[in-house]
């Protein structure tokens, strides 16, 4: 266990019922945020990804897969050419 950890079980220890009720609460809290931001995040890039795709078509972006093989040849080409 880390000292911060330790810190935390000792500061809590201290608290009445009541004040330990409401940190569980706040962490409730910050967790439901992170998730549900996450979640909205996740949905909003897939509603741009299926626009682009209706508008350009699903083959008008290179995969990003694509572009590193691109460098990777680039490159590759560089070494083997300078020797």
């Amino acid at each position: 266990m880390s000292a911060l950890e330790q810190e935390i079980i000792d500061r809590i220890r201290r608290m009445n019922e009541g004040q330990q009720r409401h940190i569980l609460t706040l962490l409730d809290e910050v967790e439901g945020a992170q998730t549900i931001a996450l979640g909205e995040a996740l949905r909003q890039i897939d509603t741009l990804r299926l626009q682009l795709e209706a508008k350009y078509g699903a083959d008008h972006f290179t995969s990003a897969v694509d572009i590193l093989d691109e460098i990777r040849e680039e490159r590759l080409d560089d070494i083997l050419g300078s020797m």
